[in-house]
């Protein structure tokens, strides 16, 4: 019986601009954003404030006075923290409001917006919700670097090696995977990968990219206010392709943005991103097709998936377990259709071990032995992988 292979880099991969990376230059690369930005400041939220000080804590729950729960460490948890009537908490969203005009009372009863560390807030407020004001706080994620996902097992080495030669390629990946999956901090680490000489857009609701390098625009959309009608992420879509953009990366893709944004990914703007909800990559090209019809536009679905094939090189299915473990479970490429059928084949997957005694879902991640079609367009730019990486 033939011994496993251990995941490793390959010893060189020479990148687009004609230089060879050897391991320490690539993993350096790989793991480039570290925390070079000054660290955010933490509103003052009298007694939520401890929580939000937590690094260990996610997810804040202000489900009414007496009944504040929290996301730590990817499972739900009850915390001692009481409001003595529902006048403090209108008190606390007045603070988070600030000076923003966001008008909530009986006829705008729920809000979302973002605190001034990047933490994302939804209020529900009566007469939605039945016993007083309901608040979730998403808290500002940990920028992470490749290391710290490879230190988690979210990837291993060779997964980690096999998304930054796509990145450097110029393949357009989308990330899918249900709430709180880890879709937006894979792609903060995938698009700090881009060449630095490479101008990128990001469009988003709430700003949770951040990108070091120097030639990047971000484009944050605006809800819709007593004043004016709002921005949305096709408008900012449409306006980014007057930008010069090498890449354009959309924070998530929910609505009729979608088809703009494989318009630009077979237009020009290779190495493209996004992430999209779907809970498999299968799944993530029929919601795809969903938003795409969203438009209003007569397109027939034919026309659309062939866009979709066009546009999408590669799916990265991410996963949380009940345990709150966080993993890359697939990696499919995008092949091309068959009759009316989009076709794809797996490339690496999440190979399940038998349950611990604790519960968790322990695994390997594995190659299915299939060589992607692309790395035809990947050699043609210098980028090479040994014969036994796909082993």
């Amino acid at each position: 019986m033939a011994s496993e292979r251990k995941p490793r880099f390959p010893k060189a991969i020479p990148n687009p601009a004609g230089k060879t990376l050897e391991k320490p230059q690539l993993e350096k690369l790989v793991s480039n954003n570290q925390a070079l930005i000054e660290p955010p400041e933490i509103l003052d939220l009298g007694i939520l404030t401890p929580l939000l000080q937590d690094p260990d804590i996610t997810e804040i729950m202000v489900n009414d006075v007496r009944n504040v729960m929290v996301e730590i460490k990817g499972r739900i948890a009850n915390t001692s923290i009481r409001f003595q009537r529902n006048e403090e908490i209108h008190a606390l969203i007045r603070t988070m409001i600030g000076d923003r005009q966001i008008l909530i009372d009986d006829y705008h009863p729920y809000a979302n917006f973002s605190l001034s560390d990047g933490s994302r807030v939804n209020i529900v407020h009566p007469p939605v919700t039945e016993k007083g004001p309901c608040i979730t706080i998403r808290k500002f994620p940990k920028r992470l670097s490749a290391q710290d996902l490879t230190e988690s097992k979210f990837w291993d080495e060779r997964i980690a090696t096999f998304l930054h030669s796509c990145v450097v390629g110029n393949l357009n990946i989308l990330i899918s995977g249900g709430t709180g999956s880890g879709k937006t901090s894979l792609m903060n680490v995938l698009a700090n990968m881009i060449p630095k000489s490479e101008r990128i857009l990001t469009i988003e609701d709430t700003p949770e990219l951040h990108l070091l390098q120097k030639n990047t625009v971000q484009m944050i959309t605006q809800p819709p206010s007593p004043s004016h009608s709002g921005i949305t992420a096709r408008d900012l879509m449409t306006n980014s392709l007057r930008m010069r953009p090498d890449r354009i990366i959309i924070g998530e893709c929910r609505s009729d943005e979608a088809l703009d944004m494989l318009q630009a990914m077979n237009t020009g703007h290779d190495g493209s991103m996004t992430t999209i909800h779907a809970n498999a990559a299968r799944e993530s090209i029929s919601r795809l097709e969903t938003l795409c019809m969203m438009t209003g536009v007569e397109i027939p679905l034919r026309a659309i998936r062939r866009q979709i094939v066009n546009a999408i090189d590669l799916v990265v299915q991410v996963s949380r377990f009940r345990n709150g473990y966080r993993r890359i479970v697939s990696i499919q490429e995008v092949v091309g259709m068959e009759g009316e059928i989009v076709t794809m084949q797996e490339l690496f997957h999440y190979q399940y071990h038998p349950v611990s005694p604790d519960g968790a879902r322990h695994g390997t991640f594995k190659s299915l032995g299939l060589i992607p079609s692309f790395t035809e367009k990947l050699k043609e730019q210098g980028i090479q992988f040994p014969p036994s990486f796909f082993s």
